[in-house]
């Protein structure tokens, strides 16, 4: 059992084609569990770049367990799973809806490896594809190894001030703005 986080590199293909094509696809909603009961499926992930300020996008797979929601860095330690460890502040996207979220990253190593094979348990194809294991004879054991290298987060609505879309997050509030925030229309 091996304790190093490492970085899995995507093959050219998943770069060229399927990372520019899987948000194209999410945000017309022709994604995977798109609508979704559970908040379940593919989306789109935005987190703000932890040394730029750079709010980038990346394709993510949400899995739902026990009415929780997570992501699960799918390629180790991927540069969006460092800005989400940094700046839990982020958002998911599926068609024309945008959700504030908060990314809080699973410390204890037997809450993820039950977390991992909780989602191994119901998202089978996931598991065989991504971590090569399969997901009938998964043990515990396996869940626990698989948790020291790929980071795992729970997912939580925030609220919408915490997460702000555009690139005017870093300005102080003009007075404008303050005032349009507080008061009602009539």
């Amino acid at each position: 059992m091996t304790n190093e986080r490492s970085y899995r590199r995507p093959s050219r293909l998943r770069v060229h084609f399927f990372d520019p094509l899987a948000p194209f696809m999410i945000g017309r909603g022709l994604a995977p569990g798109g609508n979704s009961q559970d908040g379940s499926g593919m989306r789109v992930l935005e987190v703000r770049g932890r040394k730029t300020g750079r709010w980038y996008q990346r394709p993510v797979v949400v899995g739902a367990v026990d009415g929780r929601r997570y992501i699960v860095s799918l390629w180790g330690e991927s540069q969006w799973a460092r800005n989400l460890r940094a700046n839990a502040a982020a958002k998911l996207r599926v068609g024309s809806r945008i959700e504030p979220i908060e990314g809080h990253e699973l410390k204890n190593e037997e809450e993820k490896a039950g977390v991992l094979l909780a989602i191994c348990r119901k998202y089978p194809s996931v598991f065989r594809r991504y971590f090569k294991v399969d997901p009938k004879q998964a043990t515990f054991e396996q869940a626990r190894e698989l948790a020291t290298r790929y980071p795992v987060f729970r997912i939580e609505i925030a609220a919408v001030d915490r997460v702000q879309g555009r690139g005017d997050a870093d300005e102080a509030p003009t007075p404008m703005r303050e005032a349009s925030r507080t008061s009602s229309p009539l």
